[in-house]
């Protein structure tokens, strides 16, 4: 994800913020069991940990950080990871509690860190129709759980009407919105990727309820959102 591509983000997907954490919030259980009420810990030896990649400043990480006892931010961004780290030590939290880096899963060669694996929860939010190669970076998150954990994607649905191709859109916009490599996925698509990546078994899609109000260059538009899970065995 190059800084073109880090700047679509910031226009693109800002005003989905609200959408994306009451889908969050109210889907959390739904996610996984482990994120329950009260101490995530409390029923568990072992600490309840949350992957946020393509983290950008944390809204994954912020709106599940009181369920789970750890939580890892990765993102291509610098100024992201910058964002997500003042937002954690602005909450008081230790390193182990919420930290992010500055980290391509899909990068060669391959990053090697002993932090990524034994997670409960890999959430990617908002940034997959930017991965050249969706299924392959699924595959690489399969690898950071834990058995029973559960990867998690909230995006856009494909349509083909995309509103934001329409021809009144500036020049500048149409030359950003290029960097996506995919407008939407379908619940093929999905399925195809988490079963590519051994994370089929109770595999779910679920169209969201409320639309994506987004701002892209002063056009508004409204998008159709999915989220999706499946957990490896």
């Amino acid at each position: 994800m190059d800084d073109i591509t880090a700047r679509n983000r910031e226009h693109f997907e800002y005003d989905c913020v609200s959408a994306v954490i009451e889908e969050l919030k109210e889907r959390r259980s739904w996610i996984s069991s482990k994120l329950g009420d009260g101490d995530a810990s409390k029923n568990d030896k072992k600490p309840v940990k949350l992957l946020d990649y393509a983290c950008g400043s944390g809204t994954v990480s912020k709106v599940l950080a009181p369920y789970v006892d750890e939580a890892l931010g990765l993102d291509l961004s610098e100024n992201m990871v910058a964002e997500y780290n003042k937002w954690a030590v602005g909450q008081g939290f230790s390193h182990t509690r919420a930290h992010a880096l500055q980290l391509d899963l899909l990068a060669e060669p391959q990053p090697t860190n002993p932090e990524l694996s034994g997670f409960d929860v890999a959430a990617v939010c908002m940034a997959l129709h930017h991965v050249a190669n969706p299924e392959r970076l699924l595959c690489k998150l399969s690898k950071t759980l834990r058995p029973g954990g559960v990867c998690v994607v909230l995006d856009r649905v494909f349509e083909e009407e995309r509103p934001e191709l329409r021809p009144d859109i500036p020049e500048e916009a149409k030359r950003v919105l290029r960097t996506i490599n995919k407008h939407g996925f379908t619940e093929d698509d999905m399925r195809k990727y988490f079963e590519g990546a051994g994370m089929v078994k109770n595999f779910e899609y679920v169209i969201v309820a409320r639309p994506f109000k987004v701002t892209l260059y002063g056009q508004e538009m409204e998008l159709k959102g999915f989220i999706a899970r499946g957990e490896v065995p």
